[in-house]
């Protein structure tokens, strides 16, 4: 009599997708029934750093997980508890044989994953998933990660990319759990946060035809169209300019084996220079997002700090006022007040508006970027603590660049040259609707100011100057060491 082989894990983590999703697949090429796990981890729920809106997104995305899951004959196995003792009473309760599942690169997840590596008597595989070209792929000469971004993006495109991981997934892949006891999928509410926006879909299916519908046409635009300022980024009819992907990126519900062959073949067909050097701009976001994990793996100390060290003289301001102010977009500058509105009522902002933002609380309120990043990760459906915090450096100027603290956006002009005729502002700040668009960018230049809206916190070119003196007396303070 032939007995039936003993199953295998997959832990799903940031890979809610059965297309490509590389520790899965090496799951269902052993042969054995794959357990599909989905843990709640309570360290990452009660996290400040946890919001509403993201939390509701990857529940949308864990359903359509499971509904993919049900088509073949089998369902998400929900568990809440930490982890380490999820996955230890799941290999009692069912004798699996091995542990399946994709690497995570933050601090938090790289601590987590090496304990249960060395716990389990039976295999733990680990599967680089989540990067075209893993941590320690991308060196230098001296074999030394890269802490430049252009660099990193020269030899990361020398580099061949792997294939797609394709696979005819059958239903005699998957175990149908019909005697392991099971968690339905929460609501939003079961776990602690409150109700939340309408979010976009989080489906899989969703992913590649947002991904096939911009290849086809607007990633020739992409150049020009990322900077642009848009309202409503998940529209039905979505706007041109961003790919809008980012959501799907950050739970793994789109791969970047799939996004980068996509974008491959879009190159091929471009019609034009201007049209694959577009091509080209985008692919250089995917390295850029890249270059960040890699930076948090190489560099762990930046996820609580500078990635500069030399920069932790300096003295931010504490003005717990004006940092709410700007969180609840009531600053004076209609660019920056609009921006951090969307962000409040959509959980997402365009790349620009982020920029501006970031600049505007670092370098005119010389805040510090912790402050931000922590909004940051708390209210986007795309927060991605890499990512997240190396934008947040870059702005601040104390992270990967070289000569960081003369870039300071002025909001004036950035709102200027990114929504010259006001749309974005219009939308988002109601207030303003009835301003011409003579002063749409500085109302309080109106012989009449509007009432309802407030003035400019701080006056740019002084709050410039300050920055820019409190970066200098720290560099020579440094040189006289």
């Amino acid at each position: 009599m032939i007995s039936s082989p003993r199953p295998v894990i997959h832990w799903f983590r940031r890979d809610l997708r059965l297309s490509d999703n590389l520790a899965l697949h090496a799951a269902i090429y052993t042969d054995a029934p794959v357990i599909p796990l989905f843990i709640f981890d309570p360290a990452i729920l009660k996290s400040d750093r946890s919001g509403a809106a993201r939390m509701a997104f990857l529940l949308k995305g864990l359903a359509a997980l499971d509904s993919h899951l049900r088509h073949y004959g089998s369902r998400l196995l929900i568990r809440r508890g930490k982890p380490f003792d999820v996955l230890r009473e799941l290999i009692l309760e069912t004798d699996a044989s091995a542990i399946y599942f994709n690497r995570d690169y933050s601090p938090f997840a790289v601590k987590r994953d090496e304990a249960i590596i060395q716990a389990y008597s039976i295999p733990v595989h680990i599967y680089d998933d989540a990067l075209l070209l893993p941590p320690g792929k991308v060196m230098t000469a001296e074999d030394k990660p890269y802490t430049v971004y252009t660099p990193f993006k020269n030899n990361w495109r020398k580099h061949n990319k792997p294939e797609i991981s394709k696979i005819s997934i059958r239903s005699d892949h998957f175990h149908t759990l019909e005697d392991i006891a099971a968690h339905d999928l929460p609501i939003l509410g079961e776990l602690g946060f409150s109700d939340t926006f309408d979010l976009p879909d989080a489906s899989e299916n969703v992913a590649q035809h947002n991904l096939a519908s911009f290849m086809e046409r607007d990633i020739y635009a992409y150049s020009e169209g990322r900077n642009r300022l848009t309202a409503q980024p998940f529209a039905e009819k979505r706007p041109a300019g961003s790919s809008y992907l980012s959501p799907y990126f950050r739970f793994g519900i789109l791969s970047p084996r799939q996004a980068y062959w996509s974008a491959r073949d879009a190159f091929a067909q471009a019609g034009s220079e201007q049209a694959s050097e577009s091509v080209s701009t985008w692919v250089d976001e995917l390295i850029w997002r890249e270059f960040y994990m890699h930076i948090m793996v190489h560099f762990p100390h930046v996820d609580k700090g500078n990635f500069r060290p030399q920069y932790d003289g300096l003295q931010w301001r504490y003005a717990p006022d004006e940092l709410q102010a700007w969180q609840e977009g009531q600053t004076g500058y209609p660019v920056v007040d609009a921006a951090m509105r969307q962000l409040c009522q959509v959980g997402w902002m365009p790349n620009r508006a982020r920029m501006i933002v970031a600049s505007f609380l670092t370098k005119d309120l010389f805040i510090h970027w912790q402050e931000g990043e922590r909004h940051f990760m708390h209210w986007l459906i795309d927060g991605d603590p890499a990512a997240n915090n190396g934008g947040w450096q870059w702005a601040a100027g104390t992270g990967t660049d070289a000569q960081p603290y003369f870039r300071i956006f002025n909001p004036v002009s950035q709102s200027q040259k990114f929504d010259p005729q006001g749309d974005y502002i219009c939308y988002w700040l109601p207030e303003l609707r009835d301003v011409p668009v003579k002063f749409i960018h500085v109302p309080w230049q109106m012989p009449s100011p509007p009432k309802n809206y407030p003035p400019p916190m701080v006056d740019h070119s002084m709050a410039r100057e300050r920055t820019l003196a409190a970066f200098k007396v720290l560099k020579i303070e440094e040189n006289n060491l």
